[in-house]
């Protein structure tokens, strides 16, 4: 797992170097997501999911940006003593579509390493999982979205929804996602 992990930071920086050494190298930005996962554990609070989602962006052309990202989700529930996560690693390619204007609607393409981790508590047990284990896998997605730009371009809001042959933080293949995007 290590050398994967090693693997995938390698390429992603040795990719970045090689974009931001070209001359057609536009404008950089930092993506941010932090939210808990709204759903009917967090009501009647049985259980907290926080959603985060790092990610740098680089356009290099009027319609191509692309980056890394680590993303991920964490759950605790407040009934049992059981955790679950994932960590993804991974990174990601976006084709713009009327690059100048501030409402720019999008297609998003990521794949990502994904360590899957859980704990559970001596008194809990499913079938014939381990009570702590972990397991990786190699996944991504594909996203419609569009981005609203504020009017200055320093600040974007991106909503998507992403599409996956894997299931997300809400236990389906498929799910609404947003990222706050600082341009400078």
């Amino acid at each position: 797992m290590k050398i994967l992990v090693r693997t995938i930071l390698c390429i992603l920086i040795s990719g970045y170097c090689l974009i931001s050494s070209s001359q057609s190298v536009g404008q950089h930005s930092f993506g941010l997501q932090i939210n808990p996962l709204v759903d009917k554990n967090l009501i009647n609070h049985e259980s907290y999911k926080p959603v985060y989602a790092f990610r740098y962006a680089l356009s290099i052309k009027d319609h191509i940006t692309l980056g890394p990202e680590l993303s991920g989700f964490f759950m605790k529930t407040y009934v049992d003593d059981f955790t679950i996560g994932n960590i993804n690693i991974g990174g990601y390619f976006r084709y713009s579509f009327l690059p100048q204007s501030r409402l720019k609607p999008f297609i998003e393409l990521s794949s990502y390493y994904t360590y899957h981790y859980w704990k559970n508590g001596p008194e809990i047990t499913f079938g014939d999982m381990e009570p702590n284990g972990s397991k990786s896998l190699i996944s991504g997605y594909v996203a419609p979205g569009i981005s609203l730009f504020s009017k200055s371009r320093k600040i974007s809001l991106d909503l998507m929804y992403k599409f996956s042959n894997k299931t997300f933080v809400n236990a389906e293949k498929s799910v609404f996602s947003y990222r706050l995007n600082f341009w400078f």
